[in-house]
């Protein structure tokens, strides 16, 4: 949760695998819902030919347009709020989420790949894991046992923005788990090629299809256009 476990290779490596960052060399990548841009200057660094970022939030495009100067980039990357340019990848790391429309997001992206392009998708914690509620999750699964009314009474104690729902906070959540996941890539237009539950490591042992939405610390996923 503090990005402590991104520290000796990088969040990308980490999360989807060491051969990731060759498949985006030569590409057309665009990191869906890229915050910072911390990914998409990993992705440029690692040679891809041109990395699109798009988000919703203004001021972290500022500070994703300042990575990449700073990474010397800049001018492979494109931060934006709209595109319409197509993708041969798209990710999106850590936003399924947090999107308040899951669906239409996923719709959108399809709408963005290229024929035979594949979406890329690693995100968690899912809802019903120890510490799901993000912020709300005090201590574990305090964002079950309290009511949404509650936990944001006590995050209007020290936030300002009148959010008075979960979805309405910066960024939004949207409670996604797992198999709410799955239903909505299943009904997509996409093809599934693999829908992966991560074990918590303390809890690998007694990870299974029936506690999965408790015992799994990230969904990573791969969706495929068809030619």
């Amino acid at each position: 949760m503090d990005g402590s476990a991104f520290t000796l290779k990088g969040k990308l490596p980490t999360l989807l695998g060491d051969a990731f960052l060759e498949e985006v060399k030569g590409k057309t990548v665009l990191d869906f819902g890229c915050g910072e841009g911390a990914e998409a200057v990993e992705m440029a660094l690692a040679g891809a030919e041109r990395v699109i970022g798009l988000d919703i939030q203004a001021s972290l495009l500022a500070r994703a347009r300042t990575r990449a100067k700073e990474a010397g980039v800049e001018h492979r990357c494109n931060f934006c709020t709209e595109t319409s340019e197509p993708a041969d990848l798209i990710t999106s790391i850590d936003a399924f989420e947090h999107f308040g429309e899951p669906k239409l997001a996923l719709d959108a992206m399809y709408g963005l790949l290229r024929p035979g392009g594949t979406l890329v998708a690693s995100f968690g914690p899912t809802w019903y894991h120890p510490l799901g509620g993000h912020l709300f999750s005090i201590f574990p699964w305090a964002h079950l046992m309290f009511s949404e009314d509650a936990l944001i009474a006590w995050r209007s104690d020290f936030k300002t923005d009148g959010a008075t729902k979960f979805h309405e906070t910066a960024g939004g959540l949207n409670r996604m788990s797992i198999a709410r996941f799955e239903r909505i890539a299943t009904e997509s237009a996409f093809k599934v090629t693999t829908i992966e539950a991560v074990p918590i490591r303390k809890l690998q042992s007694i990870h299974c299809k029936w506690t999965r939405e408790w015992t799994t610390s990230i969904v990573r996923a791969r969706l495929q256009k068809p030619q």
